[in-house]
């Protein structure tokens, strides 16, 4: 198949790696990077008033890497405290940094941490949300109705590509491409804001491989028809989704 790969680098370079490996012929053509928050100056100071009762909430592996870089540049460090990460790769990613023992729910979305058995019963305690800018706004007021008290940190910033001359599309009609591997909502609304209407309905018409039931859903609403959940984000995770499609078509 020929999927277009459009997450951010380098990750963006590891899945189409990955694709080429497995057999595909992918398109890369990355619409997002990836900044500096406007509050990492404040982290240090907030995970400095958290003890071993209180918690940390990573919502994606930038949040985890731009924070500990920041850490690191400002001479401070983890502490010891519960951790909970939004899926297996950001719960990686703290490995990475050596964070051990961190909480992953089965369940990425914001739906996924607000069940977990700990976040039940939060009287005294304190949460920090390390997020970028703008999303996950259901955890917070959860659970500060427990009885926690909720800090965001804006850690990182989403900065979208955009497409001046309107030639993106073009060039992914005219190399084939027959899927799209969309790894959030942000970037799922994003390609679709790139689309001219001459072009929507072969947008629409692309399979949709998503990491998500949440992304699934919205991919519905804006009218994309054959959208697989490949229940992760992972490139193991992807490549498996797209791979089962594949092998579907050649029964059918």
């Amino acid at each position: 198949m020929t999927p277009l790969v459009v997450r951010a680098e380098p990750q963006a370079a590891s899945l189409s790696q990955a694709l080429l490996a497995a057999g595909h012929q992918p398109v890369t053509s990355p619409l997002l990077s990836f900044v500096e928050g406007t509050e990492l100056d404040r982290l240090p100071a907030l995970l400095a008033g958290l003890s071993a009762r209180d918690y940390v909430i990573a919502v994606s592996v930038q949040a985890v890497h731009f924070a500990d870089n920041a850490l690191k540049q400002q001479g401070s460090s983890w502490p010891d405290t519960h951790y909970i990460a939004v899926g297996d790769a950001t719960g990686k990613a703290f490995a990475d940094v050596g964070v051990p023992g961190v909480a992953v729910p089965e369940d990425p979305r914001s739906e996924g941490i607000i069940s977990l058995p700990a976040l039940q019963q939060l009287a005294g305690s304190r949460v920090v949300i390390l997020r970028g800018n703008g999303g996950r706004h259901l955890i917070a007021p959860t659970l500060m109705q427990r009885g926690a008290l909720v800090d965001y940190c804006e850690i990182y910033r989403r900065c979208y590509h955009k497409d001046s001359r309107g030639t993106l599309v073009k060039s992914w009609q005219s190399q084939n491409v027959d899927s799209i591997i969309i790894t959030s909502g942000g970037l799922l609304h994003h390609i679709v804001q790139l689309a001219a209407a001459s072009a929507r309905d072969w947008l629409l018409s692309r399979l949709l491989i998503v990491p998500s039931i949440r992304v699934a859903q919205e991919a519905r609403k804006l009218g994309f028809t054959r959208v697989i959940n490949a229940e992760g984000a992972s490139n193991q995770a992807l490549i498996a989704a797209l791979d089962e499609r594949k092998r579907n078509d050649r029964q059918d």
